[in-house]
């Protein structure tokens, strides 16, 4: 990860990192890829244990808070470009997805996923439609986590909780900003532990 921008910890990343680890073959999702940092963490694991990488993103920027932010960055730089050329730099082999995250979700058959991980636009809208769209793409034993579950981000959290209240899901927490959803011990046989 050194030298890609983004705003995913050390700490962050060796969590994600272990939560790639979980998984040998099957298919993990990222959804918001911005210049690959985060993916920096799990790339070379995802390929080493055979697991198919889709990075999702549409490189258009977000409708939230960092709206802006993102507008500024894209005005002076081709951003997919530089998520591509940090991947090959790094010799890590994704499968880059350019659309929206329901546009990929669509694109893969219900109860086809692994692991999930969503970092896209931080609106309450849009969060709760990704939970709902990747949630369904998830199989029975997949996992769904994601970033920016923090008070800066009010309606993360809020999408968050009701997602899961409606789903009888608990949230869990890692490092920093990192979340994941599972069904509470009485419902499941295994998970995700709390070092992932």
């Amino acid at each position: 990860m050194k030298g890609i921008d983004g705003w995913f910890s050390e700490d962050e990343g060796r969590w994600y990192a272990r939560f790639a680890r979980g998984l040998r073959g099957g298919i993990f999702v990222e959804v918001g890829s911005w210049k690959g940092r985060s993916t920096s963490f799990i790339g070379a694991i995802c390929n080493a244990n055979g697991t198919r990488l889709l990075c999702v993103d549409h490189w258009r920027g977000s409708h939230d808070v960092l709206a802006g932010r993102y507008a500024a960055a894209l005005a002076v730089e081709d951003v997919e470009r530089t998520f591509r050329e940090n991947m090959r730099a790094l010799g890590v082999s994704v499968e880059v997805v350019v659309a929206s995250s329901t546009e990929a979700a669509a694109r893969l058959a219900p109860a086809s996923v692994d692991r999930v991980f969503l970092d896209a636009s931080h609106d309450g809208a849009s969060v709760a439609e990704d939970l709902r769209v990747w949630s369904e793409r998830l199989r029975p034993d997949g996992t769904l986590a994601g970033h920016d579950y923090a008070e800066k981000h009010p309606e993360v959290r809020a999408a968050v909780d009701e997602h899961a209240r409606a789903n009888g899901l608990v949230v869990r927490r890692g490092p920093r900003s990192i979340y994941w959803l599972e069904r509470p011990a009485s419902a499941r046989s295994g998970g995700v532990d709390g070092e992932a």
